[in-house]
Parts: structure tokens; C-alpha cells; sequence
């Protein structure tokens, strides 16, 4: 069973923890990461990724914090240029093309948005119930 926590959601931050039961996934980074530790019970070493949509800071705060604990963070290339990030664990994604992440098939597509490259994401997962 596929279960989505929020564990932020507007203006002050947007962050979300989805996840199979073996394979989970941040989508965005807009808190403290601090807060996303709590929210996610410490187990950050066990995500798979993050998912970045777009560089505004309600999506994106942590996003450093992430990648210096080893957490891969995947977004378009206009993103990542703004963002001024690069190096290990920066994984740009290209609109329309199916990446795998863990157990799951991510498929972004582009959105309109007052950002750089913005990106919405359809994600399927074929991992089983055990």
C-alpha cells in the first residue's frame, strides 16, 4: 500500500513523504530539515530521493541539508542552475523521459509556473504488498 504523509503544506513549506512500505520518497524539501527528520522519524538515510518541482523557497528550503547527508535530489536543469547546485546527489530530469528511483517509475512533465523549470511528477510503483 502506497502511503502519502504531509508533513507541510502551503505558504510556510511544502513537504511530503511517500512511500511503498520499502522504498520511500520526499516530494519537495520546503521545511527545516530538522522537521523533515522528525516528520519522517529520523529514517533519512533509507530514502530513496527527493523530488524538487521548483526553486521557490516553500519548496526547496532544505534542499542542501539533504545533499549533505547523501540524499540524491532530482529536478529539471533550470532548477538546479538557479538553485546553484551541482556536484554528487544533484540529479537533473529532463521533461517526458521515465526515471527510476528505488521501486518507483518517475515521469516529470512541464508546468506552469513562475519559475525557472518547473516540474510536475507522476510517480507508479510496482513493488507488491508482502
Amino acid at each position: 500500500m502506497i502511503t502519502i504523509t504531509p508533513l507541510a503544506s502551503g505558504s510556510r513549506g511544502n513537504c511530503y513523504h511517500i512511500t511503498d512500505g520499502s522504498s520511500p520518497l520526499l516530494l519537495e524539501a520546503g521545511i527545516p530539515f530538522k522537521e523533515i527528520q522528525r516528520g519522517i522519524g529520523f529514517k533519512v538515510s533509507e530514502l530513496e530521493g527527493c523530488l524538487i518541482s521548483h526553486e521557490h523557497h516553500d519548496h526547496c528550503k532544505a534542499v542542501k541539508d539533504l545533499l549533505r547527508v547523501g540524499v540524491e535530489v532530482w529536478m529539471s536543469a533550470g532548477t538546479r542552475d538557479v538553485l546553484q547546485l551541482s556536484g554528487y546527489g544533484v540529479r537533473p530530469m529532463a521533461p517526458l523521459i521515465n526515471y527510476g528511483i528505488g521501486a518507483w517509475t518517475v515521469k516529470p512533465f512541464e508546468v506552469q509556473h513562475d519559475a525557472a523549470e518547473p516540474l510536475g511528477f507522476l510517480l507508479a510503483n510496482q513493488t507488491g504488498e508482502k
